[in-house]
């Protein structure tokens, strides 16, 4: 009868043994950076900003509006 044990089995294990050139780096080669102008990106914030500046005086105005029809009714009845 034989016995089989881990002893027995032959295989071949494969260590890493030190070499960058396998490893996959993190920079992609291909990938050309663009420059961004600093005066673009203000702009754009800018416009944005406008954009929600005009949203929220709106809304006060409508608001304003409200309460003073509301207190106008109000007086007269």
């Amino acid at each position: 009868m034989h016995i089989k044990d881990f002893e027995s089995k032959s295989s071949i294990i494969k260590t890493p043994d030190g070499n960058i050139d396998n490893e996959k780096s993190l920079e992609n080669p291909n990938k050309i950076s663009q420059r961004v102008d600093i005066n673009i990106l203000k702009s754009r914030l800018r416009e944005k900003e406008n954009i929600v500046l005009k949203k929220n005086i709106l809304i006060l105005i409508s608001c304003l509006t409200l309460i003073i029809a509301a207190g106008i009714s109000v007086t007269y009845l």
